[in-house]
């Protein structure tokens, strides 16, 4: 990503990090507009909010209809400008998108449903209550750089079927991918308003956003920027959701399938070039299986072929950016200064222009290097020997993050168990993080990791705001609990207290029998 100035406007180039070629220049939404566009999008939502939700439903299909269309115009373009695979960005990116749309189709009318309340003081009252689920307002969606597409469509059908619009801020440094979304809706006949993209610096137009005021966050991204995101909202009482990094165990047991923890280890470390929240960061092997599993694991990183992802027989492609690069090559040598050993990989890779990495196993690693407690980003796998499951329990917890982790062990009794243990918002058996491109899956992390959750019905309803709608059928003209207060009625709500929750039958049945006493000489 360049900046550079055409005219009075501010450009935006998207540079093809494999390459360093320029892929598009995009516009720069300028910070004096940006409450002009909140304003539109509250207008639009307005309008929206009243549509029936099949309707809503349907400018998604359209929307799903466009990018299978279009399919391979979209792994390109995310290619070009993300760096990824087309394979990954068909599998990770195209994928989730759709999946969240047909979940959303399927589901959405009946998550977003009235929801009866009962209980026995609203059967005597003549009290019918419902929870209603309203559209929050001005949904904002902030969506990141390493799955720029799939992140923003993960939340933005969220947030239509529940009746918002949506102010979508893409990373600046995939403005060519967020310009998709903007096509998408245009090419469909989306509403004005209904969605809008901008495009800029994340820090500037963010806090421009919400002094515009909109009526609710959903943020995926780094944890400092989270934390300064959160504290921005903290002041206007803006609702906030946070999907956080991580810094992911993955835990090989010794009776597990050593031969596909490996190929698992090799795909959850190196997917991405490692550029994943919910990448495997940490790996524990227990010993009577560790050489074993460390041979696998060098032979077939060895195997994997760097290269432009445009090329359909390539496994990994670059980082995002130089910067991002920088931080993996100082991971890597602090941990070889302070005595691990790379085994493969372990330096930067000249094969192509871009900012390129090779896909490195470091051993001799401890939790006093950086390569293993601050999340690395990168293709990385260090890799650390335990004895009993309690150390291996003990090493996943010893973390600031808690996003997601697996467990690999052909025990579901054992699975089970440590998985209890495991603080993590996910937590795989014999796969790694695969549920963050299932929409049905919630998805979110504990500790630093974030807050509330996206994705699944949690997802869509963290959209709304509830409110509770109660109707009143009074059998007389006070209610019992009205003034004015007298012995007779203390009395009488305290039978009606222990028929309801003292123990013993025969005891409730005559305190039964006082508070149907009570309610007879009200209601004269």
């Amino acid at each position: 990503m360049m900046v550079e100035k055409n005219g009075s406007a501010r450009m935006i180039k998207s540079i093809n990090p494999a390459t360093l070629e320029v892929n598009a220049e995009i516009a720069a939404t300028p910070l004096e507009s940006v409450a002009g566009i909140v304003e539109q999008a509250r207008k639009a939502q307005e309008k929206w909010a009243r549509v029936p939700l099949e309707k809503r439903i349907e400018l998604l299909q359209r929307a799903r209809e466009y990018v299978i269309s279009n399919i391979d115009e979209m792994a390109r373009v995310i290619t070009q400008d993300n760096g990824k695979t087309i394979f990954e960005s068909m599998n990770a990116e195209i994928m989730a998108m759709l999946d969240t749309v047909e979940f959303v189709s399927k589901n959405a009318s009946k998550i977003l449903g009235d929801e009866p309340l009962k209980n026995a003081i609203f059967t005597l009252s003549g009290l019918k209550s419902r929870n209603v689920f309203e559209p929050a307002g001005v949904s904002c969606v902030i969506s990141p750089w390493n799955f720029p597409f799939a992140n923003a469509w993960q939340e933005i059908p969220m947030a239509l079927a529940a009746g918002n619009s949506v102010v979508h801020k893409p990373a600046e440094i995939t403005a060519w991918i967020g310009d998709l979304t903007r096509k998408i809706f245009e090419e469909i006949g989306a509403p004005e308003g209904l969605v809008s993209v901008v495009q800029g610096s994340g820090s500037k137009l963010g806090a421009e956003i919400l002094k515009a005021g909109v009526d609710n966050v959903v943020f995926t991204g780094s944890v400092p920027v989270g934390k300064k995101l959160m504290a921005m909202c903290a002041e206007t009482l803006t609702p906030v959701t946070l999907e956080l990094g991580g810094k992911d165990p993955f835990i090989v047991m010794e009776d597990a399938d050593v031969e596909r923890a490996a190929n698992g280890a090799v795909w959850s470390a190196f997917f991405n070039a490692g550029q994943v929240c919910a990448s495997a960061e940490r790996f524990y092997v227990q010993d009577k299986i560790a050489d074993r599993f460390i041979d696998l694991v060098v032979k077939k990183t060895k195997s994997l072929r760097l290269g432009n992802g445009l090329d359909k027989e390539t496994d990994m492609g670059p980082m995002i950016s130089e910067e991002q690069l920088d931080i993996v090559d100082s991971h890597v040598k602090e941990a070889i200064a302070a005595g691990a050993r790379a085994l493969t990989g372990g330096k930067r890779w000249d094969g192509l222009p871009g900012f390129f990495y090779e896909p490195t196993v470091l051993v001799d690693v401890n939790h006093s290097i950086s390569c293993m407690v601050e999340e690395t980003f990168g293709p990385t796998m260090p890799i650390m020997r335990f004895s009993s499951e309690d150390e291996a329990v003990a090493l996943a917890n010893d973390t600031r993050f808690g996003l997601t982790a697996s467990v690999w062990t052909r025990s579901r009794e054992r699975a089970e168990r440590m998985s209890e243990r495991i603080k993590a918002g996910t937590v795989t058996a014999n796969n790694h993080a695969l549920t963050a491109g299932f929409a049905v899956c919630p998805w979110g992390g504990v500790k630093e990791s974030g807050i509330g959750r996206v994705h699944s019905a949690h997802g869509l309803k963290a959209q709304t705001t509830i409110k509770n709608v109660t109707f009143h059928k009074p059998m007389s003209s006070k209610d019992l609990w009205w003034h004015p207060y007298s012995a007779e009625k203390f009395n009488g709500m305290k039978s009606l207290l222990h028929f309801q929750h003292a123990k013993g039958q025969g005891n409730r049945a005559v305190h039964l029998i006082n508070t149907a006493k009570m309610f007879l000489k009200f209601l004269k």
